[in-house]
């Protein structure tokens, strides 16, 4: 059964009850917990200080900075590398991170390896006790492997890695763990966090909380972040619209499959949030709605009224517009997301639990058993460092009971977000799909701006822009292009990429030489190579 808030629209009441399950059913008071974010630390029994007489630390130290010149001799900022015993690239790139760790190996969109070449001395002067390798765990990896198989598999390119410059490692240890519950609970975010109603059910112990609110017409707002703490402190938790983050950073937009495939938002949800990953907007959403109802309403006259604002016929004043979307279509479904972030100084402390006996996994043994004692950390963090409970009651706060969004989130089962292959490779597309949109978008209207900066405001048809802007390439650019290609290349996971995106259209259209006549197609300009300043075909033969 929908519920009112659903059906209490134009475009509602103008469909069949079929369609009205297909487009807006999904679950109540939804939620879905995962660790979206993992780094762990790699500890060696090498001696890695500065005057240090290893011979294999130092054989590392060569391999780096021998890597680093080639990168300034050919003007890269990145460079392959190659595991034979795994069949796979890593991408290193020079970074610095937390001061001492000036190497990162990445699997990009899975993992980054960040290594130390130099760490510091002890306080004594003894051997340093900095972990001299720091592996960050990406979220798409994360949420489509699950954390444990996640670890293992970027953990055997770590073995792999200090086999080859034969390192012993000693531990491996958590480094820094986000917990976070994105939920469609709340329907009116605002209400719910506006400080006179969140001061009244907070429980914690952090001194303020961070605001940032954006506006919403004249009178209204939302609430879009709220934190508490400080991003360098043991914990920092941060309540904040996940929606709009995907949809403004314009990454991630395979969360959208994710939540409406575990109910969270329904498919007009999904087709709205779509439309606003493409325009790179979050008040599009607006607009999006009335294009929902453009496509699914039946009503002529209310047809005609939208189809001439979103044509820019008519104009239209922000609060209308809201009011209007209000009226012809269901509010969305927004997803929030609660997120814990904790560092090592802080479950240093822990006293795991042994639920299983996790001996044999050696150097690993304490990843193991803190994984394992997930549920316990996700309790102890959701009861003793924040909370939220009833705004009245027991004049000891501490004392009441949770309220209903923090009482459903403490429910929320700890399972491992570890999706089948076949989930796998539909998110894959989906995420491949919309960033294909948004990208062929986004090149069409640079192409377009292109035109008026050179023409001036015109007429001409998009096509023509496209055209022109392609065909006044030269030599150089085409250089530069290929030069850009290759960087690029390196930020992109080879196996999410590894096959012709299946989907793409034909190519209909050609490019001619309007001087010798000579007809380019796709297969003859893929074969184009450029060098030194000048463009070759694979032959080796000059291209004119």
């Amino acid at each position: 059964m929908l519920d009112k808030r659903v059906l209490n629209n134009k475009v509602s009441m103008e469909m069949s009850p079929e369609d009205q399950k297909h487009w807006f059913s999904c679950r109540d008071n939804a939620f879905l917990h995962n660790i979206d974010t993992f780094y762990y630390s790699v500890k060696f029994r090498n001696d890695f200080r500065l005057k240090t007489d290893d011979k294999r630390v130092q054989r590392l130290r060569r391999y780096f900075k021998l890597k680093y010149d080639s990168l300034a001799d050919n003007d890269t900022d990145a460079a392959d590398v190659y595991l034979p015993e795994l069949g796979k690239y890593l991408v290193l790139r020079p970074v610095t991170f937390s001061r001492f760790y000036t190497a990162c190996l990445s699997y990009p969109e899975y993992f980054d390896i960040f290594f130390a070449p130099v760490v510091p001395k002890a306080a004594d002067g003894g051997e340093s006790v900095t972990c001299e390798c720091i592996v960050q765990l990406r979220s798409y990896m994360l949420w489509t492997m699950g954390p444990r198989d996640a670890f293992e598999n970027s953990y055997g390119y770590v073995k792999q890695i200090a086999s080859y410059f034969g390192l012993e490692i000693d531990f491996v240890q958590e480094n820094r763990v986000d917990y976070c519950w994105h939920s469609n609970y709340l329907k009116d975010p605002e209400k719910f966090f506006s400080p006179d109603s969140f001061y009244k059910m907070r429980v914690d112990r952090f001194k303020n909380a961070t605001y940032v609110t954006n506006k919403v017409g004249t009178d209204d707002y939302e609430i879009d972040y709220v934190a508490l703490g400080k991003r360098s402190d043991k914990i920092f938790v941060r309540i904040y619209q996940k929606t709009r983050e995907v949809i403004e950073q314009n990454y991630k937009p395979w969360f959208f499959l994710v939540w409406q495939m575990n109910g969270l938002i329904s498919r007009y949800d999904k087709w709205v949030y779509e439309r606003c990953f493409e325009k790179r907007n979050w008040f599009y959403r607006y607009y999006a709605r009335l294009e929902f109802y453009l496509e699914h309403g039946t009503d002529p006259v209310t047809l005609r009224k939208v189809r001439r604002l979103l044509e820019g016929t008519d104009t239209i004043e922000e609060d209308y517009l809201i009011r209007l979307a209000d009226e012809l279509t269901p509010k969305l479904n927004y997803v929030v997301n609660v997120e814990y972030q904790t560092m090592r100084r802080h479950s240093k402390s822990y006293d795991l639990v042994p639920f299983k006996d996790n001996s044999n996994k050696g150097e690993c043994k304490r990843v193991y058993d803190y994984l394992d004692n997930r549920k316990l950390i996700t309790d102890y963090l959701t009861e003793r460092v924040f909370k939220m409970v009833e705004k009245t009651g027991d004049v000891k706060k501490y004392r009441r009971p949770y309220c209903g969004f923090w009482e459903a989130l403490r429910r929320t089962r700890c399972l491992d977000m570890r999706m089948t292959p076949e989930a796998v490779k539909l998110v894959r597309n989906y995420n491949r799909k919309l960033n294909v949109e948004s990208m062929k978008k986004r090149v069409i209207d640079s192409a377009v701006t292109l035109s008026i900066y050179q023409n001036g405001l015109n007429e001409q048809n998009p096509m023509q822009d496209c055209m022109d802007a392609l065909m006044q390439m030269n030599d150089n650019d085409m250089v530069k292009a290929m030069a850009y290609k290759i960087k690029k290349s390196r930020q992109f996971n080879q196996d999410e990429l590894a096959e012709t995106y299946e989907e793409l259209e034909h190519a209909r259209f050609q490019v001619l030489d309007v001087e010798n006549g000579t007809l380019y197609d796709h297969n003859t300009l893929n074969n184009i190579k450029a060098q030194g300043g000048k463009l070759y075909y694979n032959d080796d033969s000059p291209s004119g």
